[in-house]
């Protein structure tokens, strides 16, 4: 095993008096060792040793912690990672703006289960089987970033009379995120493929309930 720590004209992280700059070299070395904390996590089912992610990066443990900051650091990271391709692949890619909000969400909402079904870290972070302490105020940081961009294409689609604005936007992104978030976790809790079109079903009853039937319009039209 290699000592990047010491290995001649290697300066993994050089200062720039503002927390520093990554090389080049340190870039890589810190993306081997996410790779091996992914890989850890997986074969370990939610537990993660320091070394073990040392020997699989091929570095020292003592150099793990100039990138991370210890284990906890590396587990946040990690779970960081996991949220960032998530984030990038279900909300922040954008749809055919010629689709009504239902359209689009119901697409999105397909495309959101088959990510976290198909992703390998899904049933670790989303099915709550990585049991590190430091995933889950990581997890509930992400998940609050989640609300937020939730809430703002809500409130565009109350402005423009595709949803019904009588209620907050932040309070049904709230409500619609988290009831996903429960039925996910129970759906990877296991390791049975989940039903992808099941879930999709009772996802979409519970979210359309909530955001395109208008309780004022429902009580006029039963009387």
């Amino acid at each position: 095993m290699s000592d990047e720590a010491n290995a001649p004209g290697d300066t993994a992280v050089e200062s720039n008096g503002a927390g520093g700059a990554v090389s080049a070299r340190g870039r890589a070395t810190r993306a081997r060792l996410l790779a091996g904390a992914r890989a850890a996590i997986l074969e370990g089912d939610g537990t993660l040793e320091v070394a073990a992610v040392a020997r699989r990066a091929g570095v020292s443990a003592g150099l793990l912690y100039r990138y991370f900051a210890g284990k906890d650091g590396l587990v946040a990271a990690v779970v960081d990672d996991f949220y960032d391709g998530y984030d990038f692949e279900v909300f922040t890619t954008r749809l055919d703006g010629a689709l009504s909000w239902p359209e689009r969400e119901h697409a999105r909402l397909r495309r959101e289960i088959d990510f976290l079904c198909d992703a390998p870290l899904g049933r670790m972070v989303i099915g709550r089987r990585l049991c590190e302490p430091a995933a889950a105020q990581t997890d509930a940081q992400r998940l609050a970033r989640q609300i937020d961009l939730a809430a703002r294409s809500i409130a565009k689609a109350q402005r423009e009379g595709e949803l019904d604005g009588s209620f907050s936007p932040r309070f049904a992104a709230a409500a619609t995120l988290g009831a996903f978030r429960e039925l996910m976790a129970e759906a990877l809790s296991g390791d049975a493929d989940p039903p992808r079109a099941e879930l999709l079903e009772a996802m979409w009853r519970v979210g359309s309930s909530l955001l395109l039937h208008s309780p004022a319009s429902e009580s006029s039209s039963s009387r």
